[in-house]
């Protein structure tokens, strides 16, 4: 993890503080300790400052705990740890946490497409070359990601805390997207999107899967169970207003991992059909017409 306070600057007075206790040495503690003293100088000018002067005695070995436990000990932190019971000083680090999270989120928010070009493009390079995604973890690290997260915030944070709101987020946008098979990590339907613009549907990912399945499955019962080809589907696929899901075959058929990803489509016997979750869908609408009808009906 690269940490501001190492590009930044250590605090000498955090330094100092430190060679007194069993974190003496240790530059990832130091850092912590200095983004807490003196927040503005690494990015954090609404944080108020820790004055190491006022914690002596247990509020010092609770400022330790913090950064024992990888957190930065903002006054905030550091008095609620100290005025909870021992052993519930955790909770105090699970608000600070949070506090953090939030702000990640916010932060993701703002920018979502940059952040979303960067892990996607990662993740499309491992899959060009490795024919397989790259674990959350990998996608993480990748360089794209972590020259992201240094722009925006002037360090990497911790993966733990950051991970779930990221990748949530990005998939929610469309950037990417997964199922629990290992390594199914690939790119969404916006990485595609973006080459071409409004020449193609804004619909969401949900949407285009289940138009591309119901197109497939409809092909099929018309032409004794024989599946479309890409260049069917492009040519045939449209949205409500007539927008094209894809823009050619070509782009129809780089899409169809994410397609397969997520349920909408299968292959079988080399040819394209309905997944799991399209049939879940038509399912689901047939039971809603159903229901409808029979609250008209009574």
């Amino acid at each position: 993890m690269i940490l501001k306070g190492r590009r930044a600057g250590v605090d000498q007075t955090a330094q100092s503080w430190l060679t007194a206790t069993e974190l003496a040495g240790d530059t990832v503690a130091a850092a912590r300790l200095s983004r807490a003293i003196d927040p503005a100088r690494y990015g954090f000018a609404k944080r108020a400052p820790l004055d190491l002067a006022l914690y002596t005695g247990e509020a010092a070995a609770v400022i330790i705990e913090l950064l024992e436990a990888g957190q930065v000990p903002t006054p905030d932190a550091v008095n609620a740890a100290v005025t909870t019971l021992p052993g519930n000083r955790v909770c105090a680090v699970r608000d600070e946490e949070r506090v953090e999270i939030k702000q990640f989120e916010a932060l993701i928010r703002t920018d979502v497409d940059s952040l979303g070009e960067a892990m996607s493009s990662s993740i499309s390079l491992q899959w060009a070359n490795y024919g397989v995604g790259p674990t959350w973890q990998e996608a993480w690290q990748s360089d794209p990601v972590v020259d992201w997260w240094i722009l925006a915030l002037g360090e990497v944070p911790e993966y733990r805390l950051a991970r779930k709101p990221t990748f949530t987020i990005l998939d929610r946008a469309g950037w990417i997207t997964s199922n629990r098979t290992p390594r199914s990590l690939c790119t969404g339907r916006r990485f595609y999107n973006r080459f071409h613009g409004d020449h193609v549907s804004p619909a969401s990912a949900a949407t285009v899967g289940h138009l591309v399945a119901r197109y497939i499955g409809i092909y099929r019962r018309l032409h004794g169970d024989q599946s479309p080809s890409w260049e069917q589907i492009a040519a045939s696929t449209a949205d409500r207003k007539g927008i094209p899901l894809f823009f050619s075959a070509a782009d129809g058929r780089a899409q169809q991992r994410w397609l397969i990803t997520q349920g909408w489509i299968r292959i079988q016997d080399d040819q394209l059909r309905r997944g799991e979750r399209a049939k879940a869908e038509t399912n689901r609408r047939t039971a809603l017409r159903k229901a409808s009808a029979s609250l008209q009906a009574a």
